[in-house]
């Protein structure tokens, strides 16, 4: 936290002389990369994902297998999930008592639907901060499927600026 908001704070140098502008700007752009990098390699939402709250709940999930109940590791916090799902994305859940109300259910968890499951991992490839504080990230994504090789394709995201999220962004869509 530190780091990001030295960053908002004109920087020195030891001899006392300030650092030229684009230097900052230079800053900035490599943690913003670094910062999309990481949440693009932590996504698992894509395409059509970003029009149903269910499959962006569901494949959310998935970036949080390591926080699996330690008794029952088929269920997850909704918490979790739901502070994952608002400084990811920026939607706010209230209420998943619905979610997934056709398999078992625990007070207070979400049920992790067993399925096979693709990764992926990203390389920013550019990105380009629009004239409204948004950027789009063009990336190469390697698709690594539950059973096949990876298989590497183009994915086109946007991402807002959101001082609420953790990330500081949230992305909008993600599409392959």
């Amino acid at each position: 936290m530190l780091a990001v908001c030295s960053l908002f704070i004109a920087p020195t140098v030891n001899d006392g002389s300030q650092v030229s502008a684009a230097a900052a700007e230079e800053i900035v752009a490599n943690v913003n990369e670094a910062r999309f990098l990481n949440m693009l390699n932590h996504n698992f939402v894509y395409n059509t994902d970003f029009e149903s709250i269910d499959a962006i709940v569901n494949n959310s999930s998935l970036a949080l297998l390591d926080l699996r109940d330690a008794e029952n590791e088929d269920f997850i916090k909704n918490a979790y999930v739901t502070g994952f799902v608002k400084d990811m994305y920026g939607i706010e859940i209230a209420d998943m008592s619905e979610l997934n109300a056709e398999y078992p259910q625990m007070e207070g968890y979400l049920y992790i639907i067993p399925r096979g499951y693709t990764s992926y991992e990203h390389k920013i490839v550019s990105i380009t901060e629009n004239e409204d504080g948004s950027y789009k990230v063009v990336s190469e994504v390697t698709a690594i499927n539950h059973d096949t090789a990876g298989e590497t394709q183009t994915a086109i995201s946007l991402f807002v600026p959101n001082q609420e999220s953790a990330f500081g962004y949230n992305i909008i869509y993600c599409d392959i």
